[in-house]
């Protein structure tokens, strides 16, 4: 009993630290008296990971470059269940003894037989444990298999548990990395204004508190009413019935003596768009800061470029960008009101949006997931 508290202790600290699978799978090994183990994780776009022990290294990359693609246990043919316990009866056939992935992977190890735990299995993920069996204990004795039982469910929340680490860490250093270029400020949101993902330009900005900061993981403004409204904005934004309406915000920001106010546009994003990213299944809110000081024109002029906006439509786009009003926008391009809402309507008809606030939302997430072309 003492052994099997201590496997399942450890399993569960593999799951936040996959350096310790190695261990686990040690453990399993040496307590079910078997010749080596495999612990196989894969996962497109998320990463593979393979903790192995008594295992050669040569033939490990050998299963890799030559035998996976002929390995059994990866045919869809050979389905074991997420937390079930098998042996591999398959082993004892003719054909099997007879192929060359017996014969020049298996046997030279010195296994004859294996006993495979499922952990995950979907079409873009399989995750397996594997246990192999010399000629001497070719089968598990009781005890050896009911122990094997008893760790098998906290294997497969284990790994289940680590493939949902290894996809949020994937998703997060992609969003990151194109994020990075955007040359603005990005948060991410839940309805309580905790931050669930930052740039580096955001994290910068929240660390010199110029206008906004981080106080125990939720996004706050430097004054209690600024915190107010944006707290009103978030909760707003991340009601499910009314994420795509008109909702969302534009809060200027206190920078610095003789600099303008930053201009925090607070946007309703999509419980779908979350939901691919970071697992969730709720909306949030997501915080683009524009320092009207920087220079957009490059992400402007790419966004127009994209959905083919004249030049009169890319000024304006720019004003409402910079946190103006269609009015304040026409008074500053010194144009018309009614010319100014004609190239809006052409604006929102090209880009497929409704109004105003959408508008803003398409721009910056364009602007956040394309890099500038390079020089």
């Amino acid at each position: 009993m003492e052994r099997e508290i201590d496997l399942i202790a450890a399993i569960y600290d593999a799951a936040s630290d996959p350096s310790r699978w190695d261990e686990v799978v040690k453990g399993i090994v040496e307590a079910t008296k078997s010749l080596s183990g495999n612990f196989l994780f894969r996962q497109p776009n998320a990463g593979s990971f393979t903790a192995l022990y008594n295992v050669d290294p040569f033939f490990a990359d050998a299963y890799v470059q030559t035998y996976q693609k002929s390995d059994p246990l990866r045919t869809l043919g050979w389905d074991i269940s997420p937390g079930e316990v098998r042996a591999c009866s398959y082993t004892h056939t003719e054909s099997f003894r007879a192929s060359a992935y017996y014969n020049e992977f298996g046997r030279p190890q010195g296994w004859v037989n294996l006993v495979a735990v499922g952990l995950v299995r979907e079409p873009n993920a399989l995750a397996l444990l594997v246990l192999t069996r010399s000629p001497a204990a070719a089968s598990m004795d009781s005890a050896e298999w009911r122990l094997l039982e008893t760790v098998a469910p906290h294997l497969q929340r284990a790994a289940k548990v680590h493939q949902i680490l290894s996809r949020a860490s994937e998703a997060s250093a992609s969003l990151g990395a194109a994020a990075a270029a955007a040359g603005f400020a990005i948060f991410l949101l839940n309805a309580d204004c905790r931050v669930l993902f930052a740039n580096s330009k955001a994290e910068d900005l929240a660390r010199r508190q110029l206008g906004l900061r981080v106080e125990r993981g939720r996004l706050r403004a430097t004054n209690a009413a600024l915190s107010h409204h944006l707290d009103a904005l978030a909760r707003r934004g991340a009601r499910p019935a009314h994420a795509d309406a008109e909702i969302g915000g534009t809060i200027e920001l206190s920078h610095s003596e003789n600099h303008p106010p930053l201009l925090a546009h607070v946007i309703p994003v999509a419980a779908s768009r979350t939901a691919s990213i970071f697992a969730m299944n709720h909306p949030a809110v997501v915080v683009f800061v524009v320092d009207p000081g920087a220079n957009l024109d490059a992400a402007i002029q790419r966004f127009a470029a994209r959905f083919g906006l004249t030049g009169g439509e890319t000024r304006l786009l720019g004003e409402l960008i910079g946190g103006n009003g269609l009015l304040v926008a026409a008074t500053k391009l010194k144009i018309a009101e009614a010319t100014a809402r004609t190239h809006a309507r052409r604006i929102f008809h090209k880009t497929e949006t409704r109004r105003q606030s959408e508008l803003i939302r398409r721009f910056f997430e364009t602007a956040s997931l394309v890099s500038p072309p390079s020089a």
